[in-house]
């Protein structure tokens, strides 16, 4: 068994780790048995959980900062801060939505303290919408262009709800859960993001606004 640290956090690598992970549809019992470990500040259960959710937490930041040098940051701080925070966790709670809860508090967090917006590269489309939840290639990069720009004017909290609605491809139901608001007020939400994208998209095509 080797050890390497992220940051102050110890991290301990076992072969069978991922065998004690619970995930999204496993059992209660299994779940509180693991958060446990967690809120103990277990470190082998805390390996678990890094190596079980960090490329799935880096991906979601790459998306929303556009930027792999600030991916990389905030997927180091979401984790430390979750260390930080396991005495406090909750047994019930569910585990990726507090993960994408962490996460998304210190991509808001940056844009607070540096007062930029830095919005993610992504997919192809056929229609505005849709272009937040499809790959492009080569010949999608200026409708990439245009997606950040639209993205770039939408206020943090829609951006966010849209991304992990439409990109991460998370439901209503654990949309809400993530950001801990209520299916209706996220359906709320999204109804009024998609329309502000589509608009800000509009006019990004049309050259009225970079």
């Amino acid at each position: 068994m080797g050890q390497i640290k992220l940051a102050t956090v110890p991290v301990v690598i076992s072969a069978d780790a991922s065998e004690i992970l619970p995930v999204r549809g496993q059992s209660a019992n299994v779940d509180a048995a693991f958060i446990a470990q967690l809120r103990s500040r277990d470190a082998e259960a805390f390996t678990v959980l890094y190596e079980r959710y960090k490329s799935q937490i880096y991906s979601y930041l790459l998306r929303l900062s556009g930027s792999v040098e600030m991916a990389d940051d905030l997927t180091h701080d979401t984790f430390l801060s979750a260390y930080e925070a396991l005495p406090g966790l909750r047994a019930d709670s569910a585990i990726y939505a507090w993960l994408y809860r962490i996460a998304s508090n210190r991509f808001r967090d940056v844009l607070r303290r540096k007062r930029i917006i830095s919005w993610l590269r992504i997919h192809d489309r056929r229609d505005a919408e849709d272009s937040l939840a499809r790959d492009g290639g080569q010949d999608a990069v200026p409708e990439r262009e245009l997606v950040q720009t639209a993205l770039s004017r939408l206020k943090p909290d829609y951006a966010v709800c849209l991304t992990l609605r439409l990109a991460e491809g998370f439901s209503t139901e654990e949309t809400a859960l993530i950001l801990k608001a209520s299916p209706e007020s996220i359906r709320m939400r999204l109804c009024r993001a998609r329309q502000m994208f589509k608009e800000a998209y509009a006019a990004a095509e049309r050259g009225e606004i970079r």
